[in-house]
């Protein structure tokens, strides 16, 4: 799936939510809002008629609750769109069953651009590395895509820093195809332990891209690519 193909549609009441958040979406590249809905009618019908990959979902919406709505959605045999739900509750209850509903992320009211960004440069991350194929996929890498979803990026692991995290960056910029981690640690002068450390990190951060290519014997080779809409 190309990094363009990502529809979304927004379903909240308030028309002022809906245009802030329809305005930050827009300067996401790769994500294309097909639909915006102020109530749970016109949130299924829109789901029907478009069948985006992802809606993002208020609670309270004036003839049903949201997650009735998700509930409707997610019905055995058809193509259930993802869920974000985005809502001004706080409490605990309200995110559980969220959750439980089968949502992937709960943002709370009133969203950064830089938040919403975020989130959405992590989704198409995670639905990048789940659409290559009909393949198995190993434990770390499920564990890394779930991770992806989720890390906050502000909070750097200690045995991170700014400035090789920049390197490396630099790097793969520079780099004419995907790179190694051996590769990677030639290019910027750090040992391939040091090298793949950071490079598992800026994938689950959503800013590099990790493939497996298969030679034809031993184990697959893990590369590494900036991650580009």
């Amino acid at each position: 799936m190309a990094v363009s193909d990502i529809t979304l549609l927004i379903v909240d009441d308030d028309p002022v939510v809906t245009a802030t958040l329809r305005a930050q979406v827009k300067r996401i590249p790769g994500f294309r809002v097909v639909a915006i809905a102020h109530t749970g009618r016109e949130g299924l019908a829109a789901a029907r008629r478009f069948a985006p990959h992802l809606i993002l979902l208020d609670l309270h919406l004036p003839d049903m609750p949201g997650l009735d709505l998700a509930h409707q959605l997610h019905q055995p045999g058809r193509q259930s769109p993802d869920i974000i739900v985005i809502s001004g509750r706080r409490d605990s209850a309200a995110v559980r069953a969220a959750m439980q509903r089968g949502a992937l992320h709960y943002l709370v009211k009133p969203t950064r651009t830089g938040t919403v960004e975020q989130t959405l440069n992590r989704y198409a991350t995670a639905l990048a590395r789940l659409s290559w194929g009909d393949r198995a996929v190993e434990q770390q890498e499920i564990d890394r895509i779930f991770r992806s979803l989720h890390l906050d990026p502000v909070n750097r692991p200690k045995k991170v820093s700014a400035p090789t995290e920049q390197s490396i960056l630099d790097a793969l910029a520079a780099a004419e195809s995907d790179l190694s981690a051996h590769e990677t640690a030639e290019a910027v002068g750090i040992s391939r332990a040091t090298a793949r450390r950071y490079l598992e990190y800026l994938t689950e951060q959503g800013q590099v891209v990790e493939s497996l290519r298969y030679g034809a014997t031993g184990r697959p080779q893990h590369r590494y690519r900036l991650w580009a809409p």
